[in-house]
C-alpha cells in the first residue's frame, strides 16, 4: 500500500486555496470533507448571525470554515472562527482564535472530535469551544478557566443563555436552531411493574 504524501502546513494551505469543499490537515495528511447537510449549514449561519455584531465590537472577525493551526503539521477547519488577532486580508489561518464552534454531521462523525478538542484546547488564544449537535437539541461547551484548567458544560434546554464571555455576549438553543425542526435527545424512561397488580 502505497504511503500517503505527508504535506507542511504551508504546502496545504497553497494547495487548498482554489479548491471548493472542506479540507483539514491531520499530522501531515490530508484529508477531504464530505458536503454538508442543510441542516448544518444553517445552523453555523445561524451563529454567525449572532456572533459576528459582537466580535465587531470587540474588534473580532468572525467567519465560517476558518482555518486553525492546532499543531506543526496540523490544520482544522472550524465551522465558525472568531479571530481576535491583528486585521490581514491576505491571512490563511485565523492568528487569534479565541472562540471556536464544531458543527457535528454525519460527515464529519468519522473523525474523532476528543482528539480535536484536545488540539485546540492545546491553543493558547482559544477559551471557548461549542460542539453543536446538528440532528438533535444538544451543545456541549469547553471554556478554558483562569487556571489553564478545562470545563466541560451540556445545554440541551431552550431558552438557557450560554454566555460567551470573549464577546460579552451569550447565544441560546433558540437562535442556534432558528427554523429547524430538531428534537431534544431521547430520554430513558423506566417503566415499573406493580407487582400487586399482576396477581
Amino acid at each position: 500500500m502505497a504511503e500517503e504524501k505527508q504535506l507542511t502546513v504551508d504546502e496545504f494551505l497553497k494547495a487548498i486555496i482554489d479548491l471548493d469543499g472542506r479540507f483539514e490537515l491531520v499530522r501531515g495528511v490530508a484529508y477531504a470533507f464530505a458536503g454538508a447537510t442543510e441542516g448544518h449549514n444553517v445552523i453555523w449561519s445561524n451563529v454567525l448571525t449572532v456572533l459576528v455584531p459582537s466580535g465587531k465590537r470587540k474588534g473580532c472577525r468572525t467567519t465560517s470554515s476558518a482555518a486553525v493551526q492546532t499543531g506543526p503539521d496540523t490544520v482544522r477547519h472550524s465551522d465558525v472562527v472568531v479571530d481576535c488577532g491583528p486585521p490581514n486580508a491576505m491571512a490563511l489561518t485565523a492568528s487569534w482564535p479565541t472562540i471556536v464552534v464544531e458543527v457535528s454531521s454525519s460527515g464529519t462523525a468519522v473523525f474523532d472530535y476528543d482528539a480535536k478538542l484536545r488540539e485546540y484546547q492545546g491553543v493558547e488564544s482559544i477559551n471557548t469551544v461549542l460542539e453543536i449537535e446538528s440532528e438533535i437539541a444538544r451543545v456541549k461547551v469547553h471554556r478554558r478557566q483562569e487556571s489553564g484548567t478545562w470545563t466541560d458544560e451540556t445545554v440541551e434546554e431552550f431558552g438557557i443563555a450560554i454566555p460567551l464571555t470573549t464577546l460579552a455576549t451569550s447565544i441560546t438553543l433558540n437562535e442556534i436552531y432558528d427554523t429547524l425542526e430538531v428534537k431534544p435527545r431521547p430520554r430513558l424512561q423506566v417503566v415499573q411493574n406493580n407487582p400487586s397488580k399482576s396477581m
